[in-house]
């Protein structure tokens, strides 16, 4: 009687031991599938610039606009012609373009970086209705044109270059004998052309009103 106590309390703790040893294994199991689950759904950090598109440059001209504003100065430019020009017939590209064909090369300008993403030229010629002086024949004029850039980059690349070669090159004695001046916005250049040194003290005044 004695021995088959002890036989039923043998049988009690190898049936207490072998659901241990399955719970253990059930549980690493267990783990380790939540484990590899949770490595399977973990998603790739994304680069919130890399997902933003990139915005378009505007491509439309605001010449129009500006030299509009050469109305309020004290000689009242009006507009006589405004265009689209190819590069060839543009006053700043267009010259140095006639003088690499001369000279074969130019010195720190390179015209591919110019025509690189250039989109369009617009040209406008505008002539004062007021004399230079009283019951005087000599009226100031200015051509302005307006470089599109696809991008503001292009156009700041551009304008760098063009800045640069001026203490670098005489090449400018071929573009313009009159006062003129660059300024760039976003992605347009813009080169302003006086009618002559009569304007010396003037045409800093136009550019101004020209830049936004």
């Amino acid at each position: 009687m004695k021995n088959n106590a002890c036989y039923i309390v043998l049988l009690i703790f190898l049936g207490f031991f072998s659901c241990d040893v399955n719970s253990e294994k059930n549980a690493d199991k267990t783990g380790k599938k939540t484990i590899e689950t949770s490595k399977d759904t973990i998603s790739p950090k994304v680069n919130s610039h890399e997902s933003e598109p990139k915005k378009n440059s505007d491509l439309t001209s605001k010449l129009k606009e500006k030299v509009a504003r050469l109305a309020t100065l004290a000689h009242k430019y009006q507009l006589k012609n405004l265009e689209v020009v190819s590069p060839k017939k543009s006053m700043l590209l267009g010259s140095l373009q006639r003088v690499l064909q001369l000279k074969g090369n130019l010195k720190a300008i390179d015209i591919a970086i110019f025509k690189n993403k250039l989109h369009k030229i617009h040209k406008a010629f505008l002539k004062g209705t007021k004399p230079m002086q009283t019951n005087g024949n000599t009226y100031p004029r200015v051509t302005v044109e307006e470089y599109i850039f696809k991008t503001p980059e292009s156009a700041e690349m551009t304008y760098e270059m063009l800045l640069n070669s001026k203490s670098e090159s005489s090449v400018w004695m071929y573009v313009s004998k009159a006062p003129y001046e660059l300024f760039v916005e976003e992605n347009r250049l813009y080169f302003v052309s006086s009618g002559g040194f009569y304007m010396m003290d003037m045409y800093k005044d136009i550019v101004e009103k020209l830049k936004d």
